[in-house]
């Protein structure tokens, strides 16, 4: 019971703040209008300074094994995800084209940042969130290759979009680690990136809320059942096993099963839904598919989070308390 209650305490409060964004933009609080200014301040800013802060002195990130090998792992899962979401994509959708296509990379991409970055702060420490950057580059260079291959097949623009701020963040993150140049830099820089580093989730985790609302607005979800009902099994069920399966069988650092733990728990991400619209797929499948499990996610994530740590043998950090 007490394990219960830890990972919901570092659950709840992702959640709770993800219903204030979805009140702020109904109140109009949050207006669209702002939307992309605050998105390229949370991308371009304050998410990079949040990865340099997490990566460069950590000594977990000093050990080879979290350098090369949380990037392969990360590109694997999503792409395994993908070519899952792939063979069950027409049964789903009901046809081949544009929305079987998005259907299948949205079963394929997991939230990967807004969400499992302060689970694992919480959960397991700054280590696990440094190797979770690492981890990310996978998952970013697969999301911007193989994603928009399946949809359209124009690589030269996607190469592109892959080669943002977080990703070379933290490339620089790794070589001022490796290199011990993180010593050099004057102390009131390093405060600053880390209090910038500070407001990027829950600005990201606001605008995440306010964004659902816009979606919810969109979507019929029951005329999509078959689509939702098959995300769930696939995002939340098949998959979540598969990942913590080979957590457990790859001869990885103990971070590194913290890290695919996390995702493995994680509900399908906002960003195929950009991505669909830019390359000519169907954003409203990725909207049905986003929001199905994402709330579904609320029951599944303390489950798997629980179930995967007492397969795997990790513990919880002793920080993590529930508010009773």
């Amino acid at each position: 019971m007490a394990e219960i209650l830890t990972v919901l305490s570092a659950v709840l409060p992702v959640f709770l703040i993800t219903f204030l964004g979805y009140q702020f933009r109904r109140i109009n609080w949050l207006t669209r209008d702002a939307d992309d200014s605050l998105m390229k301040v949370a991308m371009n800013v304050l998410l990079p300074c949040l990865a340099f802060s997490k990566i460069s002195g950590n000594e977990a990130i000093r050990q080879p094994e979290n350098v090369w090998l949380p990037p392969v792992i990360g590109f694997f899962c999503i792409a395994i995800g993908m070519a899952i979401g792939w063979m069950v994509r027409r049964y789903a959708t009901g046809e081949t084209g544009p929305k079987a296509r998005t259907y299948a990379i949205t079963i394929g991409v997991f939230n990967f940042g807004f969400v499992p970055i302060p689970l694992s702060e919480s959960l397991f420490g700054e280590n696990a969130v440094a190797v979770l950057f690492v981890f990310n580059v996978g998952t970013l260079l697969a999301m911007w290759s193989l994603g928009v291959m399946l949809l359209h097949g124009d690589l030269s623009t996607a190469w592109k979009k892959a080669l943002n701020a977080p990703f070379l963040s933290v490339v620089f993150a790794l070589i001022v680690n490796a290199t011990g140049l993180n010593v050099h830099i004057p102390e009131v820089v390093v405060t600053s990136i880390e209090m910038l580093g500070m407001c990027a989730i829950p600005m990201s985790i606001l605008l995440m809320g306010a964004m659902m609302k816009d979606y919810f607005a969109q979507c019929e979800f029951r005329s999509a059942f078959r689509v939702c009902w098959t995300s769930i099994l696939l995002r939340m069920g098949l998959l979540p096993v598969l990942m913590i399966v080979t957590a457990k069988w790859l001869p990885c650092s103990t971070e590194l099963r913290q890290v695919i733990l996390i995702q493995a728990s994680m509900p399908a991400a906002m960003f195929p839904i950009l991505i669909s619209r830019m390359y000519g797929g169907s954003p409203v499948i990725a909207t049905q598919v986003a929001i199905a499990t994402t709330v579904i996610s609320l029951a599944t994530i303390p489950l798997w989070l629980h179930l995967g740590a007492a397969f795997l043998g990790l513990q919880f950090s002793d920080s993590t308390s529930f508010p009773l």
